[in-house]
């Protein structure tokens, strides 16, 4: 079901009061990739008026510093064209001359088409609220109007704020929900549906080998399945799939009312591929719930001027990760089989990761803006991904309610209970201890030993333990192959090493990330590794040729058994009548 601009059903007709900050949009220099933004303030009680840009995006832990962008700042008081002061990196400060209202602007360079960044050109416009929109100190609180001016070759301008009766004007209560805005300006393939009664629009950025009419309809069967866990009411009155047809990409970033994904452009006829994007989709949707409203204290309000730290960005992205698989089960494109290999897949990236045995969880929700975003070459050996055991923390508390309550509650409720509890009635977010205590709540009994084991030591899991709740364990396909204990790339026909295991014999020989591997016993090296030393046996020791910063060197290395697990769940051979009854529960 494709519409136009004139066809909008959600475009307001209401009036709406004046605001103290106005925003225009236009796009003079577009072909060179400029947005001119214009803030206009009112009501000024100061000498002086500061503009800030974001130097980070909720929902991406990594300091972005969007000011780079910034080109070309004036502003208008009295009638006069003036020069801000520039306060520091990311700060402009106009002087009021006794004026209540100034107008500031900027150019904005926009070349980065991605779900936390901002895009322009002479055919389309996407602007993400942080990198594209400065907000004036003091002000951050106050009512907003935004009036676009796209090209008029570009027929759509898709925000989900309120619409203005100018189809091209927007209002919104704050900074915040501005920011948590983006806004797709251009000529675009889109769809609707309802969900719990709820206008549900997808706009698809770029051309693709979709069939819009089947992703519309795998949309609705996710968003259906994700409002049954909250009574199948829905929080927003307008919700929008922006979809980012890409080369080259993926990943998705959540907001209040809507979501930014990448897809491959000709991957839609992939069952693997879409399935997966389908899962991205799944999580981002969730994020309306989890994150955007059931959420960690110092996830909001939040200051755009620093890194907001928290220990709970396992409970905000490892939650999530839990239930994006689990509905897709619940809505029927995952089998038990999938779902089961979904469960397996994050299991093996955990145990493979040296790092679990370094970071624990609560370090790499705190750490992230360091480590996670800022990864090198021995990141695996060090860190573990809050998503990845966040997941497997959240199926586990999971069977520990089920456990306790025997499968009469579950995470299910828990969500439910912070999002009555914490977003409705307290209108806040919840701290790790309150947390706790609402898993404990639901489960009738203390959680607090697991929380520490898991969450704040690297205390090994037992799977096994968790897995027979539902009748399963894991099976390890053996793997006897020799190992030098590094990972490597093909570039270019070269043999490049990208890791190294700690203790393992490539530590031991002297190698190193980034050299190459010219030869093994004199034989030439192409491409991976492991084809190389596939006719080795364990405990065979042989001789490396490497190079390093352009000199040839050579050691020798003893290989060793490849102690990377390969774990598949599978079902026990007797189940008894409460596994299955489990069983059912989880799946289902």
């Amino acid at each position: 079901m494709r519409f136009s601009l004139v066809l909008l059903f959600f475009c307001m007709t209401t009036s709406h009061l004046s605001a103290k900050v106005t925003y225009s949009v236009s796009f003079p220099n577009a072909v060179q990739h400029y947005a001119q933004i214009t803030i206009e303030v009112n009501d000024i009680k100061k000498d002086n008026v500061r503009f800030k840009m974001p130097v980070w995006t909720p929902g991406s832990y990594k300091v972005r510093e969007f000011s780079q962008h910034v080109d070309q700042t004036w502003y208008e008081s009295k009638g006069e064209k003036l020069s801000p002061k520039r306060i520091d990196k990311n700060t402009w400060e106009c002087q009021t001359k006794g004026q209540k209202s100034v107008s500031f602007t900027y150019n904005l360079y926009a070349f980065e088409f991605g779900v936390r960044t901002s895009y322009v050109d002479q055919y389309m416009a996407f602007l993400h609220g942080p990198s594209a929109f400065m907000y004036a100190e003091g002000f951050e609180n106050e009512s907003i109007t935004i009036n676009f001016n796209p090209l008029n070759t570009w027929q759509h301008v898709e925000m989900p704020l309120e619409r203005l009766e100018n189809p091209n004007s927007f209002s919104c209560a704050n900074y915040d929900l501005l920011a948590d805005s983006p806004v797709a300006m251009g000529n675009f393939d889109m769809s609707t549906y309802k969900t719990a009664g709820v206008p549900h629009k997808i706009v698809m950025i770029g051309n693709g080998n979709y069939n819009l009419d089947k992703v519309t309809a795998d949309f609705k069967k996710i968003t259906d399945e994700e409002v049954k866990m909250f009574n199948g009411k829905h929080p927003s009155k307008l919700y929008i799939h922006f979809i980012q047809n890409v080369d080259n990409g993926g990943g998705g970033l959540e907001h209040l009312n809507c979501h930014t994904s990448q897809m491959n452009r000709w991957s839609y006829q992939n069952d693997e591929a879409y399935l997966k994007f389908l899962g991205l989709v799944s999580h981002e949707y969730f994020h309306l719930w989890n994150v955007k409203r059931i959420r960690p204290i110092e996830l909001g309000p939040f200051d755009y001027n620093k890194e907001n730290y928290t220990d709970l960005l396992w409970v905000a992205e490892g939650v999530t990760s839990y239930f994006d698989d689990l509905f897709l089960k619940r809505a029927g494109f995952y089998t038990e089989e999938n779902y089961l290999k979904q469960l397996a897949f994050n299991i093996n990236r955990l145990e493979n990761q040296p790092g679990k045995d370094v970071m624990t969880l609560s370090e790499s929700s705190k750490l992230a803006w360091v480590k996670a975003y800022l990864s090198n070459e021995n990141s695996n050996n060090v860190t573990i991904s809050y998503y990845n055991k966040g997941m497997l923390i959240a199926w586990m508390l999971d069977m520990e309610i089920m456990n306790y309550t025997d499968g009469v509650k579950r995470l299910d409720d828990v969500m439910r209970l912070l999002y009555q509890k914490y977003y409705t009635d307290k209108k806040r977010g919840f701290t790790y201890q309150e947390f706790i205590d609402e898993c404990s709540t639901i489960s009738g009994n203390s959680l607090n030993a697991f929380f520490e084991t898991y969450i704040n030591t690297t205390e090994p899991i037992p799977y096994n333990t968790y897995l027979s709740t539902t009748g399963y364990s894991l099976s390890n396909t053996e793997n006897s192959k020799p190992s030098l204990g590094i990972k490597t790339k093909n570039v270019n026909g070269k043999c490049i090493v990208t890791s190294v295991t700690p203790n393992s014999p490539a530590v031991a020989a002297g190698l190193s990330a980034n050299d190459e591997i010219i030869a093994v016993n004199g034989w030439r090296v192409e491409g991976e590794i492991n084809k190389h030393i596939k006719g080795y046996t364990v405990d065979s020791e042989i001789e490396v040729t490497y190079s390093r910063d352009g000199k040839v060197y050579d050691t020798n290395a003893t290989l060793v058994k490849n102690l990377e697990v390969n774990y598949s769940v599978v079902s026990l051979e007797a189940v008894s009548k409460r596994q299955e009854k489990m069983r059912a529960i989880w799946l289902n």
